[in-house]
Parts: structure tokens; sequence; C-alpha cells
């Protein structure tokens, strides 16, 4: 099959910025990509790097595609590209051969429908704000915090804080994008461990800790995020909760057949995607609440501008772009 194969760059400011242990976002950068069939099909999909270096990967590795593509050739191709770029086109292809067929609307923007991101700057002010704003609609939250940014004994103040202030309807997630060693991680694993408003520590250690991490998961569910990004092979090992990107990992399609089949501990998350890859998002989302595991994705839905670049209608974005 021949295709058309068309790119489109984009750039959005964040409404606030997010920060991690070991970067701050504040815009993002990514291209649209647009496949065409010679039996007039289409599919989208979306180039979303997270760091410098491997936007400068994508920017040149997707300028070796050309324009008029066999379908077999351009699989071949992109086997050694960046996994960005490989999700993109996986992506694309699965639309055109009909292995995703996407909804009008996926009512994920009801704030108890996703987690809510804190602003790591002011986490206890902005949970008394969210608890005052959002105490009357009577259904439970899960809030996200990153932690690892400031001293331990400081962050261990506001996790006491957090904890005393939570009622049964907050569900916490705590993320150090693989920061702590194993002393910290522990006693932090220590102090949750009989909490039932957590839901999960995630990425507790360094990616290449797999021991430390089987360990911790032993005390508390651990959630593996950066580590499966390293080690896709871990997707089928680990045996805790995953946090599932599926930007960038080479094949969404993988992940949509793991849903589908109801395979439990996975949790669906944002990488700062336009309404293009918030499709996938949206539609794997809905598959894991419908699983043996549901838990609201984790969609920083709270963190977008308010632009065409988030419609959900592929077209209109590709169109205005």
């Amino acid at each position: 099959m021949k295709l058309i194969f068309k790119k489109k760059s984009y750039s959005f400011k964040l409404s606030t910025k997010v920060e991690n242990s070991k970067t701050t976002y504040l815009t993002k950068l990514g291209w649209i990509i647009k496949l065409s069939s010679n039996d007039k099909k289409i599919g989208f999909g979306e180039v979303s790097p997270l760091q410098e270096q491997d936007f400068k990967k994508c920017a040149k590795q997707l300028n070796m595609i050309p324009e008029n593509v066999e379908v077999f050739n351009l699989s071949e191709q992109i086997n050694i590209f960046h996994p960005c770029i490989q999700s993109a086109i996986n992506s694309a292809l699965a639309e055109i051969n009909g292995k995703i067929i996407f909804k009008e609307n996926y009512y994920f923007d009801e704030i108890d429908k996703t987690a809510i991101l804190l602003n790591s700057e002011n986490v206890i002010s902005e949970l008394n704000e969210i608890k005052k704003t959002r105490s009357n609609i009577g259904k439970s939250l899960t809030i996200k915090w990153k932690v690892a940014l400031k001293n331990n004994n400081e962050e261990e103040a506001n996790l006491e804080e957090i904890l005393s202030q939570i009622g049964n309807n907050i569900k916490l997630r705590i993320d150090a994008n693989g920061s702590w060693g194993r002393k910290i991680a522990n006693r932090w694993a220590d102090i949750l461990k009989d909490n039932k408003n957590i839901d999960w520590l995630e990425q507790p250690l360094c990616v290449d800790d797999i021991e430390g991490l089987k360990e911790l998961n032993k005390k508390i569910p651990i959630a593996l995020d950066e580590s499966l990004l390293k080690f896709p092979n871990l997707i089928d090992e680990w045996k805790g909760w995953q946090i599932r990107r599926p930007s960038q990992e080479n094949n969404p399609v993988k992940l949509l057949r793991e849903l589908e089949n109801k395979k439990a501990l996975i949790s669906i998350s944002s990488s700062f995607e336009t309404g293009i890859g918030k499709r996938w998002l949206y539609h794997l989302s809905s598959l894991q609440l419908q699983g043996p595991t549901p838990k609201v994705p984790g969609l920083a839905m709270n963190k977008f501008p308010n632009s065409f670049l988030f419609l959900n209608e592929a077209q209109k974005i590709w169109d205005q772009l």
C-alpha cells in the first residue's frame, strides 16, 4: 500500500509550569503527522518528545521520511527511529487500518474523571483550594504530587500535613521521577504502607534499580514509569502498577490490545499531547476504567491552554496548523 506522509510542527505554552526532579516544562514542541492511503483513508499521529535532545533527534529523523512511501518500507525504516516517531507512525497506521476507532466524546473534562496535578511550589495551598472549590461535587478525587524537588525533611512535613487534611474521598499518587535513593524511598514506604488514601509511589528509585523497586513493591504499591521506557521488557515482567504513556512507547497498539484483554494494574498518563495524541489517551483510559483495576488517568487537564490544538477533531487541528 502506498502512503503520502506529511507533517506539521506545533508549539504551545502550558497554563502553569510543571516541575519534576529532573526538569521543568512550560513550552511544549512537537509534530502532527498525517498518513493518507491511495484508497483515501487517513490516519493521524503525534510526535511528542519531552526532552530537548529527543526533540532534535526526532526533527532529524522526520526529515528522512519521504513524502511518498510504501507502508512496508515505512514500517521498516522507523524501526531504528526514536520511539516517539514510531508511536506516531504506528498510531496513524492503526487508524488507517481500523485497529482503533475513536468516539466523538469521552467525557474526561470533569474534575473527578482525571487526576489533578498539584503545583509543586504551593502544594498545601493548592490542595486547600481544591478541597474548598470541589467539596460540593460529592465525588472522590485523585491528586498527584511530584516530590524530590525540595529538602526531604520539608517534603515529609508537607506529606504529614497532606495526610492530616485529606479524607477518604481523596486518593494520593506520589511521583519521585526516579530521584530517591533506597533509604528515603523505604522511609516513605514505611510511612505510607498502611494508608488507605495512597494509590501508589511512582518511580521512587532510579530506572536501573529494578531489584530495589521489586523490594519496595512488597511494602507498598510501586508504579513504574521511566523504567518501562528504558526497559520495555518490563511491560511483560513487572507485577505491580505500570504508568503507560502511549506517545512515548514505540507501538501503542500493544497497549490497546492489553487493555482490550483486561490486563490489570495499568494507569494511563499524559506527556502533554495535543488533541491528536489525546484521542489515544481518552480511548485507552476508557478501556482501563472498564478493566479489573479501574483508576482515573493522569491527563494533566488543568495544565493546558484554551486552543484549537486540543480539539477532539483531528482534521480541524490539522487544517488550522
